[in-house]
């Protein structure tokens, strides 16, 4: 993302003020997006679909997940996803290009998540961090807590929705992804 001026405060110019978007082959949205500036999609797009994205991709998948705490030495990235290991359905094209997943203690500043772009790449948290969802799943792989019998020894996250239905015994809709996980 290329910037008019260094960001100067700790909230980094928020909402994409201090873009060049002429300039900007990908920007962060939210606490794990990451999205290409892609020309016929972004309104000032600059980066050509096919073999220039997917090498964009490759390049920005690389950087992060060496990216290193320099205090610690540790990596700060676990994976780093393309939209279609994870996404999947007749929405795909909405999904952001690559998806970060932090390792243990590593997240996104709350500025990253509005568009902006603080001065540091890794700062230490000052606000209470209680929890968070944006951590890789091989790191935090959840907990599926139900009061019935479920047949999976495994829940997965897309069998939520199915199982919901089947408790109400709604029939699932043919685009509805995943299966019941009731016995």
């Amino acid at each position: 993302m290329a910037l008019k001026k260094p960001a100067e405060d700790y909230q980094g110019d928020p909402l994409f003020s201090n873009v060049i978007w002429q300039d900007t082959k990908a920007y962060a949205l939210g606490f794990s997006s990451i999205y290409l500036n892609l020309r016929g999609r972004e309104g000032k797009g600059i980066v050509n679909s096919g073999d220039e994205a997917e090498r964009l991709k490759t390049k920005i998948a690389d950087v992060f997940t060496n990216l290193k705490d320099p205090k610690t030495g540790k990596s700060v990235i676990k994976n780093v996803y393309r939209r279609e290991e994870i996404y999947h359905g007749p929405y795909i094209s909405d999904a952001p290009d690559l998806i970060v997943g932090f390792e243990s203690g590593y997240r996104a500043s709350w500025q990253t998540a509005i568009g902006g772009a603080p001065p540091q790449i890794l700062e230490d948290n000052l606000k209470k961090w209680s929890g968070d969802h944006i951590m890789d799943a091989q790191v935090v792989p959840g907990i599926f807590f139900m009061n019935r019998n479920i047949s999976a020894s495994q829940a997965r996250g897309i069998d939520i929705a199915p199982t919901i239905l089947d408790c109400f015994q709604i029939p699932k809709p043919a685009d509805v992804e995943g299966n019941t996980l009731l016995e």
